[in-house]
C-alpha cells in the first residue's frame, strides 16, 4: 500500500479539522439554546447562524461559514488591555467585551455576559486558549503602552481602545499588521469590512473592528422618535419614507419644526417641547450619514482632509448648520449643560428625534411612550444608500501588540472568538438588547437590519489630526457658517499632518 501524497494529508486534515468544527458549533448552539432564558428572547429559533436577524421569516438561513483554523491546542493565555472611561469600566459598556468579569465562574442571568461566559470557555476547551482582561484608564493609555514597548513587554498581547483614543497610539509602530496576521480571514464575514477598509494607514491594518466586540455595534448611531408624539402630529409613515428613498434632512427638519411648541411663557427654554433634543454629536453624525468623510484618499492614492476644501463638504456641512443645528427646534445640551439643570428629554417626551446609538436603548427601558428606530437620515434623495457612523468616542477596537510572542495562537483566538460571536453573541445582541428591551415596534427590527449593513468609519476621526474633529464639533457653538473661512485658519496645519500621514503611508512600515 502506497503512502498518502502531502496534499492528500493536507486535505483530509482539513476536512476532519472542518467536521470537528461542526460537530463543535452544533454543541455550543444547542448549549446556549438550553441555557437561554426564553423569557428574555423574541422569536426564538433553534438556528442561531442567521447573517442578519430580523429579515423575513421567509428568507433561506445562510450555510454556516466555518473559521480557517485548525482546531488544537495552544496552550496558550491571551492577556487583553482594554480601555475605560473613568472608575467604572462598565460605564461606558455593560458588558466585558472579552471575557467574563474577575472571578464569575457560572451563569449570572444576563444573557450576553453568559455568552461570553460560554465564549470563553468554549475557547478554553477546543484551542487550548485562556483570557485575561484589564483595564486601563483612557487618558493613561499612551504613556502606558510606551512604557510596556519601550521596555520589550509581553505583558500584554492584546489592545481594545475607543477610536477616538486610538489617535494616541497610532502610527507610531506600536501594533503588528493585522492583515498578515496568521489564521485571520478578513474576507469572513465576523470582520467589519468598512472599518479595515476605512481605517488603514496605506495597507498596514493597524486596528479592526470584529463581531467578537460589543461596542462596534452599541456605539453605532441612529435616530429615535416618539411615536405618540409623531402620530399626534400627522406624520407620514418614517418607514416608507426610509423605504422609498425619502428620509432626508431636509424632511427630518420639516417634521422636527412641526414638533417644536412652546410652553406657554413665550420664550425660547428648557421646558418647551422641541422637535430635537442632543449635544453637538448630532453635527458630525449628519456629515457622515451624506457620505462624507474627513479625510479621503483621492485617485493616486494620497490622503487628503476633504472636510471644508471642496465644494461638496462645504455645501453639505452648510446645510446640517443652517437646517438643523442653528432651529429653534434643535435643543443643544452641550451649550447649556452648565447653566440648565434639568434639560429637555427625549424619554420625558420633550422631544420627537433623539440621535443616539444602539446601546442609548438601554437608557429608554423605563420610558413610558413608545419609540421606534430610523437610520441617520440621507443628504437628499440624490443618495444611493444610508450610512450610519460608528461613533468614535464610544466605539472598540482591537490590536495586537508588535511584542506578542505567539501571533499564530493570538490570531486563532481573535478569528475563532469572531466566528462565534457571529453566529450567536451578536444576536443576542441583536434581539435581546436593541428589541426585547429596547424598541416596541416590528418595523424597527428592520431598520436595524439596514443601520448595522451600513455602518460607516472615517480615518480622520480617528488618526485624527491636530484633534480637528473637535475643533468641527465646536464650530456649532459659534452660530458661523463659514466653513471656508474656519478651514483658513487650519488649512496650513491640516496639509502638514496629510503630509505626514502619506509620508507614513508610504515608508512606515
Amino acid at each position: 500500500m502506497q503512502g498518502s501524497s502531502p496534499e492528500k494529508e493536507k486535505n483530509m486534515k482539513n476536512t476532519l479539522t472542518r467536521a470537528l468544527l461542526i460537530l463543535l458549533s452544533l454543541v455550543m448552539c444547542f448549549g446556549l439554546f438550553a441555557c437561554a432564558d426564553p423569557d428574555d428572547k423574541q422569536d426564538e429559533t433553534d438556528d442561531p447562524t442567521v447573517d442578519n436577524p430580523g429579515e423575513g421569516e421567509e428568507e433561506e438561513k445562510e450555510e454556516e461559514i466555518l473559521p480557517d483554523v485548525e482546531v488544537m491546542d495552544y496552550n496558550y493565555t491571551v492577556n487583553v488591555m482594554h480601555w475605560k472611561v473613568g472608575d467604572d469600566p462598565k460605564s461606558w459598556c455593560p458588558w466585558n467585551e472579552i471575557c467574563p468579569d474577575d472571578g464569575v465562574t457560572t451563569q449570572i442571568g444576563d444573557i450576553i455576559a453568559d455568552d461570553i461566559l460560554d465564549r470563553t470557555g468554549w475557547l478554553k476547551e477546543n484551542y487550548g486558549i485562556s483570557l485575561t482582561n484589564s483595564f486601563v484608564d483612557h487618558p493613561k493609555i499612551a504613556q502606558t503602552v510606551t512604557t510596556l514597548l519601550s521596555s520589550g513587554s509581553n505583558e500584554y498581547q492584546v489592545f481594545v481602545d475607543f477610536s477616538y483614543n486610538a489617535q494616541s497610539v497610532m502610527g507610531r509602530n506600536y501594533f503588528l499588521d493585522l492583515a498578515v496576521l496568521p489564521n485571520l480571514d478578513f474576507d469572513k464575514p465576523w470582520w467589519v469590512q468598512e472599518s479595515i477598509e476605512e481605517l488603514a494607514i496605506g495597507d498596514f491594518v493597524e486596528m479592526a473592528a470584529s463581531d467578537l466586540l460589543i461596542l462596534d455595534k452599541g456605539a453605532t448611531s441612529m435616530i429615535f422618535y416618539n411615536i405618540p408624539m409623531a402620530d399626534a402630529l400627522g406624520l407620514d409613515n418614517l418607514y416608507e419614507l426610509v423605504d422609498n428613498g425619502e428620509w432626508t434632512i431636509e424632511a427630518m427638519a420639516e417634521y422636527a419644526e412641526m414638533a417644536y411648541a412652546d410652553d406657554g411663557n413665550d420664550q425660547r427654554d428648557q421646558y418647551d417641547t422641541f422637535g430635537f433634543a442632543n449635544g453637538d454629536d448630532l453635527v458630525l453624525d449628519l456629515y457622515a450619514a451624506a457620505g462624507m468623510k474627513l479625510i479621503t484618499r483621492n485617485a493616486d492614492d494620497e490622503y487628503y482632509y476633504s472636510y471644508g476644501n471642496d465644494e461638496e463638504t462645504i455645501d453639505v456641512m452648510t446645510t446640517i448648520l443652517e437646517e438643523v443645528m442653528y432651529q429653534d427646534f434643535f435643543w443643544n445640551s452641550w451649550l447649556t449643560r452648565n447653566e440648565v439643570q434639568d434639560q429637555p428629554s427625549f424619554k420625558n417626551d420633550q422631544s420627537l428625534f433623539s440621535q443616539g446609538m444602539a446601546k442609548s436603548c438601554n437608557g429608554f427601558r423605563e420610558m413610558e411612550s413608545a419609540y421606534g428606530i430610523l437610520p441617520m437620515p440621507m443628504y437628499d434623495e440624490s443618495q444611493d444608500q444610508y450610512y450610519s457612523r460608528v461613533n468614535n468616542y464610544h466605539d472598540s477596537l482591537i490590536a495586537v501588540f508588535n511584542t506578542a510572542d505567539n501571533p499564530e495562537a493570538i490570531g486563532a483566538a481573535l478569528e475563532v472568538m469572531g466566528y462565534y460571536s457571529y453566529y450567536n453573541i451578536y444576536s443576542d445582541f441583536y434581539e435581546v438588547v436593541i428589541q426585547g428591551r429596547g424598541t416596541r415596534d416590528e418595523e424597527s427590527r428592520r431598520m436595524l437590519d439596514l443601520i448595522f449593513s451600513n455602518r460607516t468609519y472615517d480615518l480622520g476621526l480617528v488618526y485624527d489630526p491636530n484633534g480637528f474633529s473637535d475643533k468641527v464639533l465646536r464650530f456649532t457653538h459659534t452660530g458661523g457658517t463659514d466653513i471656508a473661512s474656519f478651514m483658513g485658519e487650519w488649512r496650513d496645519r491640516l496639509k502638514t499632518s496629510m503630509d505626514d500621514l502619506n509620508e507614513l503611508a508610504s515608508t512606515y512600515w
